[in-house]
């Protein structure tokens, strides 16, 4: 796992226990159970390689979505695998988008799918839409809870109702409730390098004038029009429902659900504005307004597209979505992409066969004679593990067979050719034609303006330009004439037009 993930993830195990605990209910692990998980976890860089024994290695790459998200490129007996996780291709307020080597071309790819069939309007309309609801409900005397994970959505949501508020000088204050929001910030802040680039531009990242944070009892005994960020982001228990609580009786209120609630839970049933909600041990009458603002940080289809097209793998699954839409969107994958794709069911076994793969010695020389696309990096400028630096590209050379299981790569030059125990050979295309001294001596004064070619004497002669040889005679009246040519010199304009002349293009 990376840094943050390994500074972040015991956080909100251990918020998620804290709540179950004071709500009595029944918890998977203990917090014993958390430590003992995080002290054997093995953290890497961006875009490093980790060998795991003899035969696996991983390479993690940025995936955007959540402070620490990363991609992984897991190679083994020569085939690879891209798990992608969540992803978001397009980048944040507090985050950049995903980044990846274009043509990693791995035999499979699987991807997320949680928004496969959605192609989202401008994210930045959702933000205006989302800060317009706010400022209307405070105007009018009411207070907005915003329920959410504190973990890095508070983050964003914090930096978009700054600049709202710098832009229209509202002075309402924005609370977050203290914990795990906090700690959030003080992480986000260590790892400012991992932030978009306007975080990574400023000198106090994550600092905002209009937010504090404050006590679950101040909040609740606030009466003044003030924004309320709080957690779980789906209302079950915690802070966010217990502010709920105390809102929803008044119809000045608003809720503001920023995204998806999981079926059953209290988010799930304001968000289809239910008027009555049965908790354990009391019924909530609804009466605030109920807004849902879309605020994703996953990637739409368009996204999931781009980047399947720029990865280039040989197959994909699709998994992380509802059942019914993966199936609508892998024959989408297939037609536009032209690559085999499943979207098995949970539970549910795919065989995926890999063509094999040849692993061979590339010279120096073949890397850095310009036929390697892209073109290798500058040394040192990936890190790198015992010396090698991993990169995607295609090669265009001489591949020589050794031994059994042992392979070279040459560049296709006079030396690669020896190495490779070879002749080079020359393919060369020839026309022959009669002409008139005055149509040769126009036709080849395309190709050498300055030359004086017209022929009378008896004899042969011989003339080159261009890497176009020619032989010409005198006979009668007319001009014997043979050319000769390869098909480097077919590519320039001026030789296919003086082959045009003599009827030969």
């Amino acid at each position: 796992m990376t840094h943050p993930t390994r500074a972040i993830a015991p956080i909100i195990l251990q918020d998620y226990l804290q709540i179950r605990y004071r709500a009595r209910e029944e918890t998977r692990y203990t917090a014993e159970m958390i430590d003992a998980c995080f002290a054997r976890a093995q953290c890497l860089q961006l875009q490093e390689r980790v060998n795991v024994g003899d035969q696996i290695a991983v390479t993690s790459y940025y995936a955007g979505h959540v402070l620490g998200a990363v991609m992984f490129l897991i190679e083994a007996g020569g085939s690879s695998v891209l798990y992608t996780g969540d992803f978001t291709t397009v980048p944040d307020h507090h985050l950049s988008a995903a980044r990846l080597p274009f043509g990693l071309r791995p035999d499979v790819m699987i991807t997320e799918t949680t928004c496969c069939t959605t192609v989202r309007s401008s994210k930045r309309m959702k933000e205006y839409e989302l800060c317009c609801k706010v400022q209307e409900c405070l105007e009018k005397g009411g207070k907005v809870l915003v329920p959410l994970l504190m973990m890095g959505r508070s983050q964003e949501i914090c930096m978009i109702l700054e600049e709202h508020w710098s832009r229209t000088s509202l002075a309402h204050p924005i609370f977050v409730i203290k914990g795990s929001a906090q700690k959030a910030r003080v992480l986000f802040q260590l790892f400012a390098s991992w932030g978009s680039q306007k975080v990574r531009a400023s000198e106090k990242p994550f600092e905002f004038p209009h937010v504090r944070f404050v006590d679950l009892d101040e909040i609740l005994g606030w009466t003044k029009p003030a924004v309320m960020l709080a957690g779980p982001a789906m209302m079950e228990g915690g802070a966010s429902l217990q502010i709920f609580k105390s809102m929803a009786p008044e119809s000045k209120n608003l809720v503001v659900i920023p995204g998806y609630c999981l079926p059953g839970t209290v988010g799930n049933l304001v968000q289809a504005k239910s008027k009555k909600i049965q908790l354990k041990d009391e019924v909530v009458h609804v009466k605030c307004e109920v807004e849902t603002v879309v605020h994703s940080d996953h990637t739409d289809s368009r996204g999931i597209l781009e980047l399947i097209s720029q990865v280039s793998p040989q197959q994909v699954v699709l998994v992380h979505g509802a059942e019914s839409l993966m199936k609508t969107f892998q024959p989408i994958v297939k037609k536009r992409l032209r690559v085999p794709c499943f979207s098995p069911s949970v539970g549910e076994t795919v065989e995926l066969t890999a063509p094999p793969a040849v692993q061979a010695s590339a010279s120096t020389a073949l890397l850095l004679n310009g036929e390697v696309v892209p073109p290798p990096p500058v040394l040192g400028s990936l890190p790198a593990m015992h010396g090698a630096t991993p990169f995607a590209a295609t090669f265009s050379g001489l591949l020589r067979k050794r031994g059994r299981d042992v392979f070279e790569l040459h560049p296709r030059s006079e030396e690669g050719l020896e190495q490779c125990g070879l002749k080079a050979h020359r393919v060369r295309f020839s026309h022959q034609c009669m002409v008139s001294p005055a149509a040769f001596q126009e036709a080849w004064s395309i190709l050498d303006p300055e030359s004086s070619a017209g022929h009378t004497d008896p004899g042969p002669l011989e003339l080159e330009s261009k890497g176009v040889s020619c032989t010409v005679s005198r006979e009668a009246e007319q001009i014997n004439v043979s050319v000769l040519w390869d098909r480097e010199a077919d590519k320039d304009a001026n030789v296919c037009s003086f082959l045009k002349a003599l009827g030969a293009g």
